[in-house]
């Protein structure tokens, strides 16, 4: 798209499922070696069925349920998921607060091998970035060990400001922290109710396939002809 007949000037990422790997966080052997450092007790389950007790609770559909709004702030985001890890087994308060603590810590959260390149050639042509999240913690490190911080014009956290994706709230004031129009803001993500919603806002959307691996580039390619 061509930015003098109006194409983009500046683009959005969604954060988790298109610019992280989502699937990879909750690692056994890491939450087996923070378990010894701490002396928690995992109840006799290897960090494999742990992990696999805990996601089947949060993805069924009550665990769904029970998560909507949780991303609105981050007392509200702690509270809603250490409820759900320790319904999971049910498992204690160590166990409860381990779990939390390595799916929110940002090394755990691995880029897609394509985000640095992609994300660095639209900044090099003078493409303003930025990141909106529904998130209920605070993403930036994750962002800065990546190397793309520095890219970003904005970053905009839902945990912040108390709205969510798929509010065009949310979306208007992202565009304005890029000072960009939203007809100029191409908004990527991977959630077509979510981040399809940013239609609403007026803003130009590029959805990514909803497979993915953590090894594999992303497709964000892509992005680059239509930018």
């Amino acid at each position: 798209m061509d930015h003098d007949r109006g194409g983009p000037e500046a683009v959005l990422f969604d954060f988790s499922g298109t610019l992280f790997d989502d699937t990879s966080v909750l690692d056994p052997a890491d939450l087996e070696a923070r378990a010894r450092r701490r002396g928690a007790d995992l109840g006799g389950l290897s960090g494999a069925e742990l992990i696999a007790a805990v996601l089947a609770h949060v993805d069924s559909a009550e665990g769904m349920r029970a998560r909507v709004g949780c991303d609105l702030s981050a007392r509200v985001h702690r509270e809603v998921w250490t409820r759900l890890i320790a319904e999971a087994g049910p498992f204690g308060g160590d166990v409860t607060d381990l779990v939390y603590e390595a799916l929110t810590d940002p090394a755990a959260w691995k880029p897609y091998p394509d985000v640095a390149a992609v994300l660095g050639a639209l900044h090099q042509r003078g493409t303003r970035l930025g990141v909106l999240s529904n998130i209920g913690w605070d993403i930036r490190p994750a962002l800065a060990d990546a190397g793309v911080l520095e890219l970003l014009d904005a970053v905009v956290l839902s945990c912040e400001h108390g709205l969510e994706k798929p509010d065009p709230a949310l979306f208007a004031l992202a565009c304005e922290e890029l000072a960009s129009p939203p007809g100029r803001v191409l908004y990527v993500g991977d959630d077509p109710v979510k981040d399809g919603a940013a239609v609403r806002a007026g803003m130009p959307v590029y959805l990514l396939p909803t497979d993915r691996w953590s090894d594999r580039e992303r497709g964000l390619s892509a992005v680059l002809r239509l930018a």
